[in-house]
């Protein structure tokens, strides 16, 4: 018995059908692998980290990968190309990309996968392949030197330009629209509590508005200011025109003020008296005026209206013709006409009354020439200060 298990075993393997079939695959199977191991080209694949041995029968490096298992995008970078032919024992290696959601001003999201290595470079990549546009200026959630990583979500706000005057300084800026306050907020600038803004804070920025801020500063000051004294003028009994002669020199008083200066950006725009007081009062200039209009000269009495303190000189020039016409002779002067005019009786100190008829080069100003009858005369005079009454 224990010797006919055997024989019946190895009987119904070659009479059972099922049995030859099954061999049969097996033996083709065999065949197949002979063949496909004898085509076939082992690829080393350096992806991942890792290096890896792939046996394929396709005939450029992009089918070899595309029929493999190991899920390569197209965006992945493959070196050498993927139209390269496989050869035996062939390096490739493979560059994951990474998945990134984009999203446009919270209007357009897109899906993608890239290779690059910083958000910038990112942008730049997804901006021309969906041909979006997106600027250096635009705000993006992350900075743009930032390292990508895999499922990074990159929000972009596009930006518009802003123009900028504060403290002084104008300036153009780019900015995702936002409300004034926001904008503020984000550019660093801190309002005071009286500051004033050209536009509303909860306005919505659009392209070229201008953000205007005026520092508004208040502050009070004590200042102290002079109080100019007056003159007070006193009638005296001297000629009238002449220099007024000083009683008293007079001061300046002080006053206080306590004042409230308003300010926009340094420069003052009101100011406001709180309070004032007198600290010195002021004292008056008294002087005494000429008042005299009558003069008492060798038993005669002359009126007139006005003195003047001139230089006189002297001339002899008899027979001549003055600047009037008139011939020259002891009362005739020569004078300025812009101070005395020609014709005006005078009476001068010294000399006598006069009439004004004649000019010279070098009268000029508060100056007087005397007519003397002889040279002598005119040289014995010189050169002296006298009072000239004006009739």
């Amino acid at each position: 018995m224990i010797r006919q298990i055997p024989v019946k075993a190895i009987y119904g393997i070659r009479t059972s059908r099922l049995a030859k079939i099954v061999l049969v695959v097996i033996c083709l199977l065999l065949i197949t692998t002979a063949i496909v191991l004898f085509k076939a080209n082992t690829l080393l694949i350096n992806i991942d980290g890792k290096t890896i041995r792939l046996l394929t029968l396709s005939s450029t490096v992009g089918e070899a990968l595309t029929n493999s298992w190991w899920g390569i995008y197209p965006e992945d970078i493959v070196k050498p190309t993927r139209d390269t032919i496989v050869t035996p024992g062939l390096t490739i290696e493979v560059t994951r990309s990474n998945p990134i959601r984009l999203n446009m001003d919270d209007l357009q999201s897109f899906t993608a996968r890239t290779t690059c290595k910083t958000v910038g470079e990112a942008l730049t990549d997804l901006s021309q392949r969906f041909g979006l546009g997106i600027k250096d200026v635009d705000e993006v959630n992350y900075s743009r030197s930032d390292k990508l990583i895999a499922n990074m979500e990159l929000n972009v706000r596009r930006a518009i330009l802003v123009h900028i005057q504060v403290d002084g300084n104008q300036s153009v800026t780019y900015l995702a629209p936002r409300t004034v306050d926001e904008a503020l907020v984000k550019l660093g600038i801190t309002l005071g509590e009286k500051d004033q803004v050209s536009l509303p804070l909860d306005h919505m920025l659009v392209p070229d508005d201008k953000i205007q801020v005026v520092r508004v500063v208040e502050k009070v000051e004590t200042v102290k200011t002079e109080i100019p004294y007056k003159e007070v003028a006193q009638d005296a009994d001297f000629p009238v025109g002449l220099p007024d002669r000083v009683i008293n020199k007079g001061s300046n008083g002080l006053q206080e003020q306590t004042i409230k200066l308003t300010l926009e950006d340094g420069k003052e725009v009101q100011r406001e008296v709180l309070n004032q007081r007198i600290v010195l009062e002021p004292v008056n200039k008294v002087v005494s005026r000429g008042a005299q209009t009558t003069i008492s000269r060798g038993g005669s009495n002359y009126n007139f209206k006005q003195a003047i303190v001139m230089k006189a000189t002297a001339y002899s020039m008899p027979g001549s013709r003055t600047a009037t016409g008139v011939p020259a002779r002891w009362g005739v002067v020569a004078v300025d006409p812009s101070v005395i005019p020609l014709g005006t009786k005078l009476y001068v100190d010294g000399y006598g009354p006069a009439v004004a008829l004649d000019t010279g080069g070098a009268i000029r100003g508060k100056r007087i020439d005397l007519h003397m009858n002889t040279t002598s005369a005119a040289y014995s005079w010189g050169v002296r200060q006298v009072v000239v009454y004006i009739q």
